[in-house]
């Protein structure tokens, strides 16, 4: 039985070890790859903490194991804003529905993405590497017959990004400061304010230096407090709710008297909802593809397959405020 104790004692204290690293990485603000990586897999670390728990307490390591309890609730008080839902609207609200579809560098099966489109009814669609090729194809699916409206910036290598609307856009311009194309457009949704629409695709911190990824976070900042319409943004964001400078944006993006930019996911309840990477064995991990909402109020959230992409696209339902309907 000792050495039974001794395995068990090395392999729960070299899993709570590892996990406690990851969950101390969400509260790290740090300009660091390494940091930024190690977050990314916070939900990961808990389990592996909680896998810990259970063979600590099999080799009867009590104080051990209560540490291992307390790294364990620590982690799910992180994870808790996740599974909280909000407020919802009235249920007679009128809803513009949206979509997420990052397109592995214009390379996925862009029929099935129109088809994803029609299906769902969706409203507006921000496409994320888009490039001069899948422009073509998307057209050739017909997109033009569910979304006819649309404001483009293409580039080759993945680089580009692209809106597609029910309603007119206008306003179609490129962001300043970011090294992918990153687009702003104005919808004329009906009987409701103009609106704001973002696809956007910040730099991801590894493999680049993270601090490229914080410079674009941050430069979101002032462009989201600037903004004078009702805001929805599609992105892939190459962050997750566990890093640090992804919540910041979050609360620190909107001006005094404002409603509050918030996260689809993270107002109805979802949970992680990992998105990324979506073609290996190993099912997702990353919940990087993003919904986000100002001035209009998020009803649902959920992914849905991307045939050919290394992305799941991600769908939700914005409820339009009566204060904002005409």
């Amino acid at each position: 039985m000792p050495r039974y104790r001794t395995v068990f004692g090395a392999a729960g204290g070299l899993l709570l070890t590892i996990g406690s690293v990851g969950v101390g990485a969400h509260f790290v603000g740090l300009t660091s790859t390494a940091v930024a990586w190690v977050a990314s897999f916070t939900p990961v670390a808990i389990m592996l903490c909680a896998v810990a728990l259970f063979i600590l307490l099999l080799g009867r390591h009590r104080w051990p194991a209560v540490l291992a309890t307390v790294v364990v609730i620590v982690g799910a008080l992180t994870q808790a804003p996740l599974y909280r839902s909000s407020p919802a609207p009235e249920p007679s609200a009128r809803s513009v529905r949206v979509m997420q579809a990052n397109i592995r560098l214009g390379e996925a099966d862009l029929d099935a993405l129109v088809r994803a489109a029609r299906d769902r009814d969706v409203d507006l669609l921000t496409v994320i590497e888009l490039t001069e090729p899948a422009v073509t194809e998307l057209a050739a699916a017909g997109i033009e017959d569910v979304l006819p409206y649309s404001c483009g910036r293409p580039r080759a290598g993945g680089g580009g990004a692209g809106i597609y609307s029910r309603y007119p856009l206008r306003e179609c311009a490129l962001l300043d400061g970011f090294v992918l194309n990153n687009l702003r457009a104005v919808a004329a949704i009906p009987d409701t304010d103009p609106t704001a629409v973002f696809a956007l695709h910040p730099l991801p911190p590894y493999p680049e230096p993270a601090w490229k990824w914080v410079y674009e976070l941050k430069r979101l900042r002032p462009i989201f407090e600037a903004e004078p319409h009702p805001m929805i943004v599609g992105a892939d964001f190459n962050s997750t709710y566990d890093h640090r400078q992804y919540r910041e944006l979050l609360e620190n993006s909107t001006p005094s008297g404002a409603p509050q930019l918030v996260d689809a996911a993270e107002y109805v309840g979802a949970g992680v909802v990992p998105t990324f990477p979506a073609d290996r064995i190993i099912p997702p991990l990353l919940a990087i593809d993003r919904i986000l909402a100002r001035g209009l109020v998020p009803v649902s959230f959920e992914r849905f397959d991307v045939p050919g992409s290394d992305h799941l696209g991600v769908v939700g339902n914005l409820a339009i405020p009566e204060m904002n309907s005409k």
